[in-house]
């Protein structure tokens, strides 16, 4: 199938051709009978919303994946639905090039299988804790011999108090430049085991980063540890967190039954990227607080597993103070997370593999 392109940055459409799809930029739309049992490809600075119907019209034997470029948390969701009514696939604002090739391999039904071993937190808000779990996760990850990199990737919060000498913002000019090294992930900051680089001091900054340099931030990260944990925050109009939603192997979201209305607008807005509240692994905080809505109650609402309960500590703690049965319970879904990323061997366990 070959991918007639009108609108798309060149940038983009030789990733596409390093992929392996047959790219055919356009200047000027292509005539149906060319583009007919192919793929067209077309932004919305070239179509606009209005004449999505006329389009779907004019392309009846074509598949048409419309990527939508205006940037913003709302004010697509009704273009989402339109596209789905016309039967047009939909592009979100944000999606990166490895994103949009892998949507091109979802609608082309290609096998490719992408080994990856980043893992995403994600907090349903504000102040939930996000942060500490991450910090808990790698904790036992290190604890397990493997080497660890946690990646303080909320650009709302740095995640740390002190200022140190390394941190999110003060990497970023080697970010930019593509100039990341070895080295520059060995000075990281030392904690329980783990490699930690503290996120971004520099509030005003916030918008400023671009997606291109998430990725190759975490794809560095990744070359140079065995399991790079990332803390994307509860917030998600920046970079960061489109990205980590994009990239992640495995998505952690923290959240209490509390947060069941934020839930649903998180859960609507992951869903123009195709990710629904079975592609991520709810850990519940601060379960022992007693809600009207029970974690299972709120397990049942969305048709999801939990797949850990926290109870509540006291704040400020930099690690949460786990007892012995505590810990083996995170260990054990610790163990099932390695197994998952190909990095620890399942085990027989009363009869039956674990």
């Amino acid at each position: 199938m070959k991918i007639f392109s009108l609108g798309m940055d060149q940038l983009t459409i030789n990733e596409m051709k390093l992929a392996g799809f047959t790219v055919i930029s356009q200047n000027v739309m292509p005539e149906p009978v060319h583009a007919e049992g192919h793929l067209l490809m077309i932004t919305s600075e070239q179509v606009s919303v209005n004449a999505l119907s006329e389009l779907s019209r004019k392309f009846p034997r074509s598949t048409i994946l419309y990527v939508y470029l205006q940037k913003g948390v709302r004010g697509y969701q009704a273009i989402h639905m339109l596209c789905e009514s016309l039967g047009i696939c939909f592009i979100p604002p944000r999606s990166t090039s490895s994103a949009i090739i892998e949507k091109l391999r979802y609608i082309i039904e290609e096998d490719h299988e992408e080994r990856a071993n980043l893992v995403g937190f994600f907090g349903s808000g504000p102040g939930i804790g996000c942060t500490s779990v991450a910090k808990l996760f790698a904790r036992r990850i290190a604890a397990a011999g493997l080497r660890v990199i946690l990646l303080g990737m909320d650009l709302y919060d740095p995640g740390y108090d002190r200022k140190p000498a390394v941190s999110l913002d003060r990497l970023r000019p080697r970010i930019t430049g593509k100039m990341l090294h070895g080295e520059d992930f060995e000075g990281l900051v030392r904690q329980d085991g783990y490699s930690y680089l503290p996120g971004n001091f520099d509030y005003l900054s916030v918008h400023d980063y671009q997606e291109e340099e998430i990725e190759y931030l975490l794809a560095e990260a990744g070359a140079n540890a065995d399991v790079v944990v990332a803390d994307f925050g509860s917030i998600p109009e920046s970079a960061a967190w489109y990205v980590g939603m994009q990239k992640s192997a495995l998505r952690m979201m923290v959240t209490h039954p509390r947060h069941e209305y934020r839930l649903q607008a998180l859960l609507e807005l992951t869903g123009h990227m195709d990710l629904h509240a079975q592609d991520f692994q709810w850990i519940i905080n601060r379960s022992n607080v007693e809600e009207i809505t029970s974690p299972k109650s709120l397990a049942l609402r969305f048709g999801c597993e939990i797949l850990h309960e926290l109870p509540y500590y006291q704040p400020l703690l930099d690690s949460l103070p786990l007892g012995k049965k505590e810990l083996q319970h995170v260990d054990d879904k610790v163990h099932a997370l390695l197994v998952s990323l190909g990095l620890a061997a399942e085990v027989r366990k009363k009869g039956i593999f674990q």
